[in-house]
């Protein structure tokens, strides 16, 4: 996750230096891989979603539609559904999920000096945190779609407010992964 999240910020640092310059293809390619990411959390998000946790029925109505009934985002993705009959083990989904979310609630409190993306002022602090499902949902498929559209068209050409809090996401994530390992590498020793 590491990884991901400072190559997607590298990518996406690199694109907004040459905005009107479409990505190398190589980049382009690991922008795939964040995908696959991206993925991976919606997943946890389904597997970790409960009904419970839905106060508001027109949210539980929309989920339910995204959830299990539209499936035309893989086909906004470029992607296709397959089925192979086999059984997929939960493990690497629900902790992409659960970095996501941390990272998505993270992301307004990161330090002024944390923040890289060219802005007057060096902050996150008004990308609001996501409250409900629905929102969480609505927030992992606008970084869906940035990363995609990153890896297909100049970022110059890409909304600027979508592309900010995906590169302050990416920015944030990289900096939670780096410090619970340099966290955790210090317990160990």
């Amino acid at each position: 996750m590491s990884n991901i999240a400072h190559e997607t910020r590298r990518i996406l640092a690199k694109g907004l230096r040459q905005k009107d310059v479409p990505l190398p293809s190589s980049e382009q390619e690991y922008l795939s891989t964040t995908l696959t990411h991206l993925g991976e959390a919606r997943e946890g998000f389904v597997l970790c979603l409960r009904t419970a946790s839905v106060a508001n029925p027109k949210e539980l109505r929309y989920l339910v539609h995204r959830i299990l009934f539209d499936w035309s985002w893989l086909e906004e993705l470029n992607l296709a559904w397959e089925t192979g009959g086999e059984i997929q083990l939960v493990g690497p989904q629900l902790l992409a999920f659960a970095h996501t979310y941390v990272t998505l609630g993270f992301l307004p409190h990161l330090p002024p000096w944390l923040v890289t993306f060219p802005q007057d002022q060096p902050t996150y602090a008004d990308i609001p945190v996501p409250r409900t499902p629905g929102e969480v949902l609505s927030r992992i498929e606008e970084l869906e779609q940035v990363v995609w559209e990153a890896g297909v068209r100049p970022i110059g050409e890409l909304e600027p407010d979508p592309l900010r809090r995906t590169y302050g996401f990416f920015e944030a994530g990289a900096w939670l992964a780096a410090r619970h390992l340099s966290l955790f590498l210090a317990n160990e020793i």
